[in-house]
This record gives C-alpha cells, structure tokens and sequence, in this order.
C-alpha cells in the first residue's frame, strides 16, 4: 500500500537516464570528433606542405627552363666553350638542375596519392632522361666537328625539348593533384566541424528539453506528494473525528443495550419481544460503530476462525439499502461452512469498496453479484497479485456489470491515490486498502475486466483447518457469566448514566462496587475504602484513565485495571496503553463485563506472591 507510484518513478528514472545518456554522448562525440579533426589536420597540413613542395618543383622547373634555353642558344650558335662548366649559361643550367633535382627529392619524400605519386615517377623518369641527353650533347660538342655539333643543336632542340616537355607538363598536374588534394582535406575538415556543431546544437537542445521535462515532471511530483500529504491529513483528520464520535456512540448504545436488559428482566413477555426489537437495533448500530471503526483501525487487526457465509449474509443487509434501487443485487453463498482465519471486520470491509466501486461503475443500473465459494488453487496459477501456495481457499468473486476497465488501469488500480474518479469523488485509497488487507491477510486477488462489459474480483483466503475456533459473541444475559464473592470493584466512567449501568450488573453479580465519574473522585473514594480491581474509562476530561491507574498504583503496585474505550484503538492524544494491557471495548454485554471482570481478578491473584 504504500508503494511509490511505479509509472511515475519509471518516467523520471527514465529522463535521468536520458539525460546522463545525452551528456555522455556529447563527452564521447567531443572526444571523438577532436582526435578525428587533429588526424584531418594533420592529414590537411601534409597535403598543404606537399602543394607547396609540387609548386616549388615547378617553379624550379621554370628556372631550369630559362638556364637551359639559355644554354641552347649559345650551342646552336656554336659560341666558343660554351660547353666549359665554367661557361656562365653552363654553370647557370647546371645549378639550376642541382635546385630542380632537391626540390624534386623533396617531393618524392613526402607522402602523397598513388596518383600523384605516379606523376612525381614521371617527372623523375623525365629529368634523369633529361639529363643523359644533356651529358651526351656536352659529348658530341667537345669531340668537335661540324657533323657533332650539329647533332648536338638537334639534340638540344629536339630531345630536350620534348623532355622538358613532359617534366612541366608534370609539374603542372602534381600541383594541380596536390593543390586539389589539400583543398579536400580543408573542406572535409570544414565539412566535420559543422556536422559537430549541428550534432552538439541537436544534442544541447535534447538535453535542454529532458531537463524541462525533468522540471515539469518534479513539479507534478511535488504537486502530487502535497496532495496526497492533504488527503492523508484530511483522512487522519476523519479518523480523529469518526473516533471521537465513535466513542460517544459507543457509549449511548452501552446505556440502550444495558437498560434494555434492565427492563427485560421484571417485563412481561409481550413487553419483552418489544424489548428483542429495541436490542436487535442496538446491535445494528453496533455492527455499524465497528465497520467504521475497522475502517479507521490501520494496524489493530483482530484474526478469528469464522464461516465467510455470515459476512456476506451481513454485507447484503448493509448493502441492499446503500447501493441503490437502480443496482440488482445478488448474493450467492455456500453451501457449505467457509471457514477463514482473518478479521470479519475486514472482510466486509474488502465487499462494502468493491460494492461501493461496482455501483460508480454503473451509473445507469446493472446487476451485482456477490458469491462465495471453496476452490482449490495450484502453484503458479496466473494472474494472482500477489502469487499463493497450492491448497484450497475462499473464492469471494464480487462481479458487476458496468463500464469495465482497460488493461493500463487494472494493472495500476492498487496503486495508492490512483483513482479514474472526478477531481474530489475519489482518494484513490480504496483498492489500496483492499490490496493491503487482502496481502495481510495472506491471500491474494485476481481482475478481469472488459471495457463496456464489466469487472470481476475474484479475492482468495485460505481455509482454515480448525473450524472449532471460531468465536462466539458473548450474550446479552448473565446466566452463564462469572459471578463475584464480595469483591470491591471501584468504576470510573465520566458518562454517569453508563457508569450506572456497570455497577448495576456487578452489584448484581455478586460483587461490591463503588462509583466515580473523574480521576480525582476516584483517588478521594480510593483513599476511603480501597478496591480489589478498578474498571475505567480509559479516555475522561482531565486524568485519562492510564493517568489514574499510574496514581493508584503507587498506592498498590499491583492493583489490577481493566480499561474501557469506545475509540477505534488504543491511542488517541497522549493516552497510551502499555502492550498487553486488557481494554474491554464499548459497548459490551453483561456477561462480557463479567467475564473481563473474572478474568482480570484471576490474573491480579496468580500475579501475586504466595
């Protein structure tokens, strides 16, 4: 019953998640995307020193161009030692060659394309022919003769040329490969740093929107937990309130019950069905007094062996006049005993919600069923909240014909404060308080429901093997009833009529009683005569009755007390009974007095040294 509600803990677990998830992602996404822009960095700035390198070979391959031409020029022209190394053009051209040929190793170190790799090989393959032929044309110039020279102007005019040909046509596609090289490289490294910038903006955004949702969701949860800390107020404040009146109740209908046995006693027979009449009313309030109070009694379960026929024989007579003349009701019992170890309180308190919930369910009228039998249950039986051993049980369906629930709502309707009723019709505690007895209990519940069809509980308690402890209510008269032996009883009970009728049946029982209708009244008639036991009220205006028993007790420790009360437990204010005190509850019989009253002489006597 007092489980968080699941649905709204997942949803929050859920946001929290996510957003830890998106923080992580936008960690391992910064991560990532800084080393991968460092690789395209680095990868770019290569590609940039290798455009640079392939531009400087060119531009060294023009410089050996102007030398070379130069050169040419002067071989054709046949000037004299123009093949000297020492001849300016020579030596210039040869220079030239000596930078062409570094820059050219310069670029083939680097690291490049296979494509531009090829056209440095071809470039190279180039130069090298380049400069055999320019060794063969110094040959044929120096061994001299007009056919040698000739031939070396055609060398130089023809196969130099050509190669020269080929070594810029190369040099103008490595720098165009390269230069188209380093301008990918920057722009997929533009390219990637837009695509983080999107990612981290769309990442930011869902983090933002999770982290309102977050805040939304922990307003609504602090909206939820305020209501459900007024409702709880609200219901504590009911309870005080239907304890309060509980308890006078109790003690007005202990002066009916009491007095009618009175006059029944010296009344004429006629006088005295009369007198039946008035009890059996007495005790329906009474049977009302204690529903309201099982209600409002959270922990003081009381478990007893009884037949689960009588509480539905009782819950018709209760229901038939509250549920309404539009409801058909229809109660089904066993044929046999149903003999359950639980509280009967409790037990009708689980059919009066479900009948309460089956008639909102029908607004327009239906049929109600409320039926018990004995079922055997095996391991494993599905739908069972919570899951039970094999044996057989108490089936009570409770079966209605109304609108019916969808799967999401049976699966939440234990929940407490979830309810599908209007704003301020429902506190959404009702099934939460029928699961929670039922589990107490040891027993289990299964729902089916149909929408536009209608719900059936089906609620098991196991059936109890000793059917001889059943209880028995004690009646009215003192026929059977303990009697006294002179003892003294001093009564203390604020309501003077009542008090009346408590000494009334201990006078006549046997035993000496002497009345109070307050504490200080009581220790005054205490210190005169003494008693032998002392029954009081345990709420009264000024000293509760425990106070009085703690006054008296100083006196005589061992003065033995039974405690009376009309409220729903043994706690209300500042007034608290030790655990396994005896509290006689309101309204009793006589012959339950009298049998209290025995019973707490025979413990003072045992207690006490021999």
């Amino acid at each position: 019953m007092k489980r968080l509600p699941i649905r709204r803990a997942g949803n929050r677990l859920v946001i929290n998640a996510a957003i830890v998830a998106v923080l992580l992602t936008v960690v391992v996404l910064g991560f990532s995307v800084s080393a991968r822009q460092e690789r395209m960095a680095r990868d770019a700035r290569a590609a940039q020193h290798l455009a640079q390198t392939a531009d400087q070979v060119k531009y060294r391959s023009a410089d050996l161009n102007g030398w070379q031409n130069a050169y040419a020029l002067e071989i054709t022209r046949d000037v004299e030692g123009v093949d000297e190394d020492t001849a300016e053009s020579r030596a210039q051209f040869v220079e030239a060659a000596a930078r062409f040929d570094t820059e050219l190793n310069a670029l083939e170190a680097l690291s490049a394309s296979p494509e531009i790799e090829e056209t440095v090989r071809s470039i190279r393959s180039a130069f090298d022919e380049f400069m055999l032929v320019d060794q063969r044309v110094v040959q044929l110039y120096r061994t001299g003769g007009a056919e040698n020279r000739k031939a070396a102007s055609g060398l130089i005019l023809g196969r130099e040329v050509k190669l020269y040909g080929r070594i810029a046509q190369g040099c103008d596609a490595s720098v165009t490969l390269a230069t188209r090289a380093m301008d990918s490289h920057f722009a997929r490294l533009d390219e990637v740093g837009r695509t983080t910038r999107r990612y981290i903006i769309m990442l930011c955004a869902v983090a933002v929107a999770l982290a309102v949702t977050g805040a939304v969701l922990a307003e609504a949860r602090r909206r939820a937990d305020a209501e459900r800390a007024r409702q709880a107020q609200r219901m504590a404040c009911l309870g005080q309130l239907a304890g309060g009146i509980a308890h006078d109740f109790n003690n007005i209908l202990g002066i009916i019950l009491n007095y009618t046995d009175f006059v029944a006693e010296n009344a004429a027979a006629e006088t005295r069905d009369d007198l039946a009449h008035i009890r059996r009313a007495a005790e329906r309030a009474v049977g009302l007094t204690g529903q309201l109070l099982g209600f409002i009694r959270h922990d003081d379960v009381r478990l007893e062996v009884f037949d689960a026929n009588t509480v539905l024989a009782e819950s018709h007579a209760l229901l038939a006049r509250t549920l309404g003349e539009h409801v058909v009701l229809t109660t089904v019992p066993s044929p046999d005993p149903l003999f359950i170890r639980a509280d009967p309180g409790q037990l009708q308190q689980i059919v009066v919600n479900l009948a309460v919930n089956a008639r909102d369910a029908m607004p327009d009228g239906g049929t109600l069923v409320i039926a018990a039998t004995a079922v055997d249950v095996e391991d494993g039986r599905p739908g069972l909240r919570p899951a039970v051993k094999a044996g057989r049980y108490l089936e009570l369906i409770v079966s209605d014909t109304g609108t019916g629930m969808s799967p999401e709502t049976v699966s939440r309707i234990f929940d407490p404060f979830f309810t599908t009723k209007p704003k301020g019709r429902g506190t959404g505690l009702g099934l939460a308080t029928v699961h929670g007895i039922i589990t107490a209990a040891g027993g289990s519940v299964n729902v089916v429901s149909r929408p536009g069809i209608g719900t059936t509980f089906r609620i098991y308690f196991r059936l109890a093997e000793n059917f001889f402890e059943t209880s028995k209510p004690s009646g009215g008269g003192t026929t059977d009833a303990p009697r006294g032996h002179g003892q003294t009883v001093l009564v203390v009970e604020d309501e003077p009529v009542l008090g009346a009728g408590i000494a009334r049946i201990l006078s006549t029982a046997g035993y000496r009683v002497r009345s109070a209708t307050s504490g200080a009244a009581a220790i005054t008639a205490y210190a005169h005569d003494g008693c032998d036991l002392v029954v009081a009220d345990v709420v009264m205006p000024e000293m509760s009755g425990p106070q009085l028993a703690e006054v008296l007790r100083r006196t005589d420790p061992a003065l033995p007390v039974l405690y009376c009360t009309g409220y729903a437990d043994e706690t209300l204010g500042t007034d608290v009974l030790q655990p396994g005190v005896v509290c006689l509850e309101k309204p009793f019989s006589a012959g339950q007095l009298l049998t209290a009253v025995r019973d707490a002489l025979d413990g003072a006597a045992q207690r006490a040294p021999a």
